[in-house]
Formats: structure tokens, sequence, C-alpha cells
């Protein structure tokens, strides 16, 4: 039986349909897509070659290797910078707070390759854009769009507590054993500390590894916050120009509150200077 030969126009076809269907998530061997789209044209010697045709054809074909949304999405931002992609796979593989594995993990590392686009992948940088990513939604945002990451869930306690738990003294006050990262539930199950409670443990951490000169740089910035949010205008107007100034971290969303007292002290200075010129003048 003679072979069907196939013209330029049929190649250009099966081109369109290959990037289509590998924008859709085809991860195929191309040997056995060819088998396949040529099996269906040498039987069906009249049907003409269309996209369409083809892309239908492979969808419909069982047993063909597809990536998941999240892997497909990961692959599409992953192009945009390889090499940092690769060292934010090093680091989530490396690391025990997120889930690093299945599409949980592809989305953990679609979050962070946004969120640390224009920055250098440090463990740093990726400790502050996970809490970027998880903090409450609100006058400060990041980025638009950006979804809550996965973190590995301890399994809960369930059994009955022993009495060797039930004796023991820091057990009672609700510390089931030293070092523990659980928190025990009224029922007297176990679960995981959640984001919130994980950074408040990272930021107590972190402040008694520092010398007693970050103490005091904390102290300073909280002054500098309780300045700033004290401040006032002589009238409702002169008040809400006040307080809806603020000056960030260069990029960043966090207030920089020594700065904003400032700025917030320069424009306070031009109202009252505005004030008297105006009394002057009458």
């Amino acid at each position: 039986m003679e072979l069907r030969i196939y013209s330029s126009s049929d190649g250009e076809q099966m081109n369109v349909a290959d990037a289509q269907l590998h924008a859709r998530g085809l991860d195929e061997s191309n040997e056995r897509v060819v088998d396949i789209i040529d099996s269906y044209f040498q039987t069906y010697r009249s049907a003409p070659v269309k996209a369409d045709t083809i892309v239908k054809l492979i969808e419909a074909t069982p047993g063909l290797k597809w990536l998941s949304a999240a892997e497909l999405e990961y692959r599409k931002i992953a192009a945009t910078n390889p090499a940092a992609a690769q060292e934010l796979v090093t680091w989530l593989n490396t690391q025990t707070q997120l889930v690093s594995s299945g599409d949980q993990a592809y989305q953990n590392l679609n979050e962070l390759l946004l969120e640390l686009r224009g920055y250098e992948i440090s463990s740093a940088n990726i400790n502050a854009a996970i809490d970027r990513i998880q903090a409450p939604r609100g006058k400060f945002v990041s980025r638009e769009g950006r979804r809550p990451l996965h973190f590995v869930q301890a399994p809960r306690r369930t059994e009955a507590i022993s009495p060797a738990a039930k004796a023991d003294t820091s057990y009672s006050r609700g510390k089931p054993f030293s070092g523990s990262d659980m928190i025990k539930n009224p029922d007297g199950s176990l679960r995981s500390k959640n984001f919130h409670e994980q950074k408040a443990d990272r930021d107590r951490a972190e402040a008694a590894k520092q010398p007693s000169a970050t103490s005091a740089h904390a102290a300073a910035v909280l002054e500098a916050k309780r300045e700033a949010e004290s401040m006032r205008g002589n009238s409702h107007s002169e008040d809400a120009q006040l307080q809806a100034m603020f000056v960030t971290t260069p990029g960043t969303s966090d207030v920089n509150w020594p700065a904003t007292r400032d700025a917030r002290k320069t424009l306070q200075r031009s109202m009252n200077k505005h004030r008297e010129t105006v009394r002057f003048i009458r």
C-alpha cells in the first residue's frame, strides 16, 4: 500500500498543532506523538491535515503524559530566568518549612519566583518573600494576585495523654516537649504552629542573636512609629494628609517609620508656615 506523502502545508499545520499541544502541557516524546499522527492520516488519507484535527486527536489519545497546571505554570515562569529557578529549586529541596514535592511544591516555586523578581536568590530574600506572601492583605500589597504558600503540616497527635506526660510540668503549661514547635489544642491533640506563630518564633530567635545595638534600633523604630502616628494638624483635612503619608523601604512594601516620621514633620512644618503666611496677609 502506497504511503501518504505530506506536503509543506501539512508540515506547517503539524507545527502549529505541536505548539498548541505543548502550550497545553503535553509532555510526551516526539516519536510517539508523530507515530500517532502519522498512523491516523495514513489510515484516513483523504482527511485534510489541520492543526485542530491533530490537537483533538492527541487530546483524545489515552495514556499520554501531560503536565499538571502547576508544573506547566512553573515551566513558563522558570523560562524567564532559568538560573534563578534552579537556585530556588535547590533551596526548596534543602529546607523543611515548605512542601517540596508534588503540585504544591510547584505552586510554592511559582509564588516565590514571582515575588523574587528583581531580587538575588538568597536565604534572607527568600524568607522576606515568604513573609510578604503570607502577610495579611492590607494597604501595602507587594504583588497583586499572590496566592498562599503550602507549609509542611506535622501530623496531629490523637492518642491519650500518658501519665508520664501529665506529670511533666512543662506539658501542663502547654509545652508538650522541650524545643517542640507544636501547640496543644483544647482537646489534648497537637497541631503545628501557623504562619504568624512561626514568624513570631523566627523574629524572637533573630532578635536573640543580635547584639544590644539591634534592640536599640528596634526601640528607635517603635518610638519613630509612635511619634509619626501621634502627629496631628489643625483640622481634619490636615490630619488626613499627615496620616496618609508613608515612606517605604526601597524594593519592599515595608514602612520605614523613622523616614515616615521625618516626612510627616516636614509636612507639618509646611502646614504651620502656610497658616502663618495666611494670617499675616490678613
